[in-house]
């Protein structure tokens, strides 16, 4: 059995640990087996608890997070660093050094943090970890200085990292930069076919348990019964979490327009996450929708594959994305899409997910219009989304062996090193 070592900020329910997490239940753990680093900044209160802040003491005052209990049952073990913050970088290279020092009985490092990845990789890699991957999840910044930061340290991790992997193109162009997507790919690690190729990049589907967010009438009847819902109310959905780059606020006038061609009928929006709401809500406010919106706060992912079946429409205005796992649920729940045009058109699996321009909000009242005037026989389209999405790799059953057999075809050979 090999063990691989993933990296993250933390272990809550995002994007890239929950599809990481998926991989984890359905990979063969007498062969691969995961363990995870996290990151976690000590208050001054837990400062004063422990002796340092090494691995072990940190994990005495960080606050169990959402995964930590699953990754425990199935045999994972949970590391900890101190956070990067910006302004701690030798710090923060001390760690790095003095964690993979002591803890280098690892086959691989994975890191889906690749804002710091040209750090921890090279560590891991000086300290004996025979193979590094680096993982672009993400196909944008944040804005200011953090942003700064993050394009300087990713400007060089495509030369500090074995393998690079992504979730889709522009994840793999923000992350590893064009030219490691055009270069000549080695070929030592072939094994599996996981992926296409961008250059020297494979992009990987964020493959999911698809079959478990199939249509199902029970789970609609009963979530909409929960909130009040009538029959004939209109729901538009929404799952992510409640941040700048997701851009909940923007619905807001989309709803009011909404809800003048629909005059008749009520329409609500219902959010699915967590996150500092407050500007969300506040244009929804001041078009006076505030009883026209929902907030269920963070659900468990049995809870949200629930949440898709009271939906009858997915509504994403992200300002980017890498490849959004929430779109894919949504069309194996049977669901039309309407999502902005800066996601990836790899997403886009299933013909009921329309790509809108943000520029043009009057686009998106209209192709919600359409969809709740024609909205299809919702099993149908759900059983025909499942199809689709398997034939396109995003059906995790399929996924985890191919990852399983990349994972141990990569560690056997060692030696392979991107040098583009």
């Amino acid at each position: 059995m090999i063990r691989i070592l993933h990296v993250f900020g933390k272990l809550n329910m995002g994007g890239a640990e929950t599809r990481t997490m998926d991989l984890y239940e359905h990979i063969d753990r007498t062969k691969v087996q995961f363990d995870f680093l996290c990151h976690y900044a000590p208050t001054k209160e837990d400062l004063a608890k422990i002796h340092g802040t090494s691995s072990e003491e940190l994990s005495k005052v960080r606050p169990a997070e959402d995964f930590d209990a699953k990754i425990r049952s199935l045999g994972g073990r949970i590391f900890v660093l101190p956070r990067f913050t910006g302004t701690n970088l030798p710090a923060y290279e001390r760690a790095v050094s003095a964690f993979f020092a002591s803890h280098h009985d690892f086959a691989a490092v994975e890191g889906h943090m690749t804002s710091t990845a040209s750090i921890y990789l090279p560590a891991a890699k000086k300290a004996g970890v025979p193979v590094t991957i680096a993982h672009a999840r993400s196909a944008g910044v944040d804005a200011g200085i953090r942003g700064v930061a993050t394009r300087l340290f990713r400007a060089s991790l495509f030369k500090k990292c074995g393998y690079m992997l992504s979730c889709s193109r522009p994840a793999a162009l923000s992350v590893f930069g064009k030219k490691a997507c055009e270069a000549k790919p080695l070929e030592a690690v072939n094994t599996a076919s996981i992926a296409k190729r961008l250059g020297a990049v494979q992009v990987v589907p964020n493959a999911l348990d698809v079959r478990s967010f199939a249509f199902d009438s029970a789970a609609r009847a009963a979530i909409r019964g929960e909130f009040g819902i009538g029959e004939d109310d209109i729901v538009l959905g929404h799952v992510g979490r409640f941040d700048p780059v997701k851009n909940q606020a923007y619905l807001a006038p989309v709803l009011s327009d909404l809800k003048e061609k629909f005059p008749g009928r009520r329409i609500v929006i219902l959010f699915v996450g967590r996150g500092d709401q407050t500007k969300t809500k506040e244009a929804f406010a001041e078009r006076h929708l505030t009883d026209q919106v929902i907030y269920a706060g963070l659900c468990d992912r049995e809870r949200t594959r629930k949440m898709y079946q009271a939906f009858d429409a997915f509504v994403f205005p992200s300002l980017y994305e890498g490849l959004p796992g929430t779109v894919v649920e949504a069309q194996a729940s049977g669901l039309s899409c309407v999502i902005s045009d800066a996601i990836t058109d790899e997403v886009c699996v299933t013909k009921r997910v329309m790509r809108v321009p943000l520029s043009d909000p009057s686009q998106w009242v209209d192709r919600i219009r359409e969809v709740i005037e024609k909205p299809g026989d919702r099993k149908e389209c759900s059983d025909e989304a499942l199809t689709s999405l398997q034939r396109a790799g995003f059906d995790i059953e399929t996924a985890a062996p191919c990852m399983e057999k990349w994972y141990l075809a990569a560690t056997q050979d060692a030696d392979h090193y991107y040098l583009v």
